[in-house]
């Protein structure tokens, strides 16, 4: 096991494989929170208040409110702590909310190397074709920052968190999942095919939370080094990274691009010649890595269940109502 753990990319497994299980376990915790609610008018076990992190617009909303009144909003007051968890990943651990927390990345990371053992490699568009494609996800993120952040006054934005439509937004994201549309069906096989032949293709090319943290990765205190005197130039780095940075040819990977993912470090076959540092000096072994990632969302969990912040203020025969009227 020590040897494992040793290795760069196992403890992002173990990381990995637990959030899974994890948001496994959420999800079938809040189905049955919601059938009980939807049923009885209350449930005999309190709502999983994680699932909050799953709602990114009440989670920014919420973030502002707090920033301007000083107080969290008593409605998916997880979804704000949550992404405040994230952010500070982004700026401590570059893009590690990305490639050790998030479902899609383990599961666009199957798919991709399924593709690599199917046909012998993967597929990138053009240069440019690949840099307008990327701008989406920047483009979709800059919508909401605005839409949320500056268009919408704060009497507006509290009308909105406190609006019954927000108070079941988590419950009308599970409808949404559990009995999806033709569209969505269509555009979950579409990227799961297309992430076969091209790697994480959501994630590079549509995502705006990754946008978001990818920004807020560029002031990251840990980042990617390479020793130039101890390199072998093999490439080795480069061909691994699913960002598709250049890394043989950086001696600091400073783009948003990089998901932390520790492949790079894991494939060089020079000691000392690639790793993870922080504020350039200390090397950050992937093991400290998780498990500072691990506090962040811990902190965030503590800190919101000291304020009475953590769980969600609505009764649960307020959303039993709210749910009935929505049927109408």
């Amino acid at each position: 096991m020590r040897k494992l753990l040793q290795k760069p990319m196992f403890p992002r497994y173990l990381v990995q494989g637990g959030f899974f299980l994890f948001f496994c376990w959420l999800g079938w915790r809040f189905h049955h929170w919601v059938a009980a609610v939807a049923t009885t008018g209350s449930a005999p076990f309190p709502r999983p208040a994680a699932v909050d992190g799953f709602l990114p617009i009440s989670g920014l909303g919420g973030l502002r409110y707090w920033f301007a009144t000083g107080s969290l909003h008593p409605v998916h007051p997880a979804a704000a702590l949550i992404l405040l968890a994230a952010l500070l990943t982004g700026l401590f651990l570059k893009r590690g909310f990305c490639s050790w927390v998030c479902p899609v990345f383990p599961l666009s990371e199957i798919l991709w190397r399924t593709g690599l053992r199917l046909t012998g490699r993967n597929f990138a568009p053009p240069f440019w074709f690949d840099l307008l494609l990327r701008s989406l996800k920047y483009l979709l993120l800059a919508f909401f920052l605005w839409q949320i952040l500056v268009a919408m006054p704060l009497p507006g934005l509290q009308a909105f968190l406190a609006s019954p439509y927000h108070q079941i937004a988590d419950v009308r994201m599970l409808q949404f999942f559990l009995a999806p549309g033709p569209i969505l069906i269509g555009f979950i096989l579409v990227f799961m095919v297309l992430a076969l032949f091209v790697q994480n293709p959501w994630c590079r090319y549509l995502c705006p939370y990754g946008a978001l943290l990818g920004l807020v990765s560029l002031a990251s205190l840990t980042r990617i080094h390479r020793n130039p005197h101890l390199c072998v130039r093999c490439n080795a780095c480069s061909s691994r990274c699913p960002a598709w940075l250049p890394v043989m040819l950086k001696s600091t990977i400073r783009s948003p691009e990089c998901y932390a993912c520790y492949r790079c470090v894991q494939g060089c076959p020079a000691p000392g010649a690639l790793e993870m540092k922080v504020l350039a000096r200390f090397r950050l072994p992937s093991l400290v890595f998780a498990l500072f990632l691990l506090l962040l969302f811990l902190g965030a969990d503590l800190y919101g269940r000291s304020q009475k912040r953590w769980h969600n203020a609505v009764a649960d025969r307020d959303i039993a109502v709210l749910l009935r009227e929505s049927r109408r």
